[in-house]
């Protein structure tokens, strides 16, 4: 499967997400929108005085919502104008991390297992204590968060009460992303699995060993396949976990350059944009 390139755009890692026909990209210190149709430049806007590799953002219905160490940026999706700036955190032990959402709410990771919940009417956060480990990654599904740990514990937490329900322990240590699909919730760590719980039994269903290595991300669901980035990607069939193939592709700094758009992946490396479809 080819690459092709849709866009020069010289970078130290970046960070992407679509949103109906248009692609965001935040590239050091500008988050840029185009058409991904012909590409164009839709709108612009230098958020930041200075480069920093540690942001990232997320994508609803009304804001763009993005992280920066201790800071949260709410921005129009529209114009890219920033709306509200917050400091949700204090220091290295309370910086933020992945940000994901319900139709009512932006759920924000803190590390050493925090998590703030912030309105998307009225833009107010109220923080809460989940567990006692950070996190990397998170999903929300309707009124429930699976959240994988660094102590790779697997926890389901309530959305209405912001309280812990469950919790499978999955590995050692270090799950580096959860993704939820039809009852299933599929997870890649750093002990280089690929595991599959069932949401409804909480039980391990399924487990692909020595299938991926380094900080792994699943980028969705295509067809029957889970698709994945490990400096390439590779695609992996949703009941069995059986390789289908693996083929070469941009995925970016630590796989956050990549994402999967209905059919499409969407990489970069340090200089360009690509696409490729599966």
């Amino acid at each position: 499967m080819d690459a092709i390139k849709i866009l020069d755009l010289e970078n130290d890692g970046l960070n992407m997400a679509t949103d109906e026909q248009f692609l965001y990209i935040l590239c050091k210190r500008t988050f840029c929108k185009y058409d991904f149709t012909d590409m164009s430049l839709t709108a612009q806007n230098v958020i930041f005085k200075k480069d920093g590799k540690a942001r990232a953002f997320s994508i609803c219905e009304k804001y763009i919502v993005l992280t920066d160490f201790c800071d949260l940026y709410v921005l129009n999706k529209n114009n890219l104008h920033v709306i509200e700036v917050m400091r949700l955190g204090e220091n290295l032990s309370s910086d933020l991390g992945v940000v994901r959402f319900n139709e009512k709410s932006a759920y924000i990771s803190i590390r050493n297992g925090k998590v703030a919940v912030m309105d998307l009417e009225t833009l107010s956060v109220e923080k809460f204590d989940i567990n006692e480990s950070s996190s990397w990654d998170h999903c929300v599904v309707g009124n429930r968060i699976y959240t994988g740990t660094v102590i790779g514990d697997l926890i389901e937490t309530d959305t209405t009460s912001m309280q812990q329900l469950r919790k499978i322990k999955l590995c050692k240590k270090n799950i580096y992303s959860v993704v939820y699909h039809n009852e299933i919730i599929y997870t890649v760590s750093q002990d280089m699995t690929i595991k599959a719980v069932n949401a409804e039994t909480f039980d391990i269903i399924s487990v692909a060993n020595k299938a991926v290595k380094g900080m792994t991300r699943i980028l969705g669901l295509y067809k029957d396949w889970l698709v994945i980035a490990d400096g390439g990607i590779s695609l992996w069939d949703k009941r069995t976990l059986i390789l289908q193939n693996r083929f070469d592709f941009p995925t970016g700094h630590f796989n956050k350059g990549v994402l999967l758009r209905d059919n499409v992946l969407i990489g970069s490396d340090f200089h360009r944009i690509y696409k490729c479809a599966l």
